[in-house]
């Protein structure tokens, strides 16, 4: 039962190992007996590699995308200022037909 009493009070009963089954697989530290060898490792090196190589190239692909949208964005401007100019002398000259000018 559960809940006998007198007996083995407080012990546990069973073949249970309470150690951590995870910890006496992991290698807690390692000595360098080398010392010519780096503890950089090669993972490390070649991300590192990788991310420089990223932003040489992407900085300078969003430079000219950057480039690109503020020449298009001068392009419509000057383009929105000659259709209002286009747009203001189209009035003018309906006003001047129907007043028969």
């Amino acid at each position: 039962m559960a809940t006998q009493k007198g007996g083995k009070s407080g012990k546990s009963t069973g073949n249970m190992d309470w150690r951590d089954p995870v910890r006496n697989g992991v290698d807690v530290g390692r000595t360098n007996s080398d010392k010519n060898e780096s503890d950089v490792s090669l993972v490390v090196v070649l991300c590192l590699a990788i991310m420089a190589l990223t932003f040489v190239v992407a900085i300078p692909l969003l430079g000219m995308a950057y480039a690109e949208m503020k020449a298009m964005t001068d392009i419509a401007v000057e383009q929105l200022k000659i259709m209002k100019e286009e747009t203001r002398k189209s009035r003018e000259q309906r006003l001047k037909m129907l007043m028969g000018e």
